[in-house]
């Protein structure tokens, strides 16, 4: 089996989900009596946010560091259990 490319899977999760943060930000002047504009939700899961533009570009920041640490580290687990899985060669 081959291993992750750290830098490859890191940009690509980091990206996508900096993407979605902002498609669900920009959605909110369309929907804003949907459940997760109308609860204290997005404060609880981006401590610091507020819908300034200060706030949305720190929750921006956060999404993008929790993006890269979840997946730095699921690249890390994933090519260790590779390296484990993999017969020694001769």
């Amino acid at each position: 089996m081959r291993q992750l490319n750290l830098k490859v899977v890191t940009a690509t999760t980091t990206a996508f989900a900096a993407i979605v943060y902002l498609l669900c930000v920009a959605f909110r002047p369309l929907f804003p009596t949907w459940a997760m504009y109308t609860t204290g939700l997005w404060a609880a899961t981006f401590p610091g946010f507020s819908w300034t533009l200060g706030g949305v570009l720190l929750g921006l920041i956060e999404v993008a560091l929790y993006a890269y640490l979840g997946s730095a580290l699921f690249v890390a687990l994933y090519n260790f259990f590779v390296r484990r899985s993999t017969p020694a060669r001769v």
